[in-house]
């Protein structure tokens, strides 16, 4: 005899329920969130009417650009630990000079790669540069720009 007892259809409506909230006008509120007024419909659509269109002469995004720096030689680290913390250490230095700018961070077991994005990035890469020089010097690394 098993005392395994698969539930059956009825098992899951006899325990207590979930229910969801609803909104005013009857739809469940998934997300918490109130329904637009019509006060606040008309006044956004005034906001989107008053944009210029994408094509507009105005709104042309500006250049992206994208700059790199390349830092090889971390596999020459021989314990893992301190290769991982070399790697954070590169990480946030990137962060820090990014400053909320987009970035892209590539790392394998020779080379870290950072790149980041935006009309100033030749600048931040200076930045990064900078501020890891002590780090390139104290472990022997090689780092290399690369400006796109």
């Amino acid at each position: 005899m098993s005392d395994d007892v698969t539930p059956g259809p009825d098992a899951a409506r006899a325990g207590p329920g979930f229910t969801l909230p609803s909104r005013s006008d009857g739809w469940p509120d998934l997300l918490g969130r109130r329904p637009l007024t019509p006060a606040e419909r008309a006044e956004l659509r005034r906001a989107l009417e008053a944009e210029p269109g994408p094509g507009s002469i105005d709104t042309a995004p500006d250049p992206l650009f994208l700059a790199y720096l390349t830092i090889d030689g971390p596999d020459r680290e021989g314990d893992p630990r301190k290769a991982m913390r070399l790697r954070g250490r590169i990480l946030a230095a990137a962060r820090s000079a990014a400053e909320q700018r987009r970035t892209t961070f590539h790392a394998t077991e020779t080379t870290v790669t950072v790149g980041i994005y935006g009309t100033d990035a030749a600048a931040r890469i200076i930045v990064l540069r900078t501020a890891l020089a002590a780090l390139i010097t104290k472990h022997g690394l090689a780092a290399r720009d690369q400006p796109w």
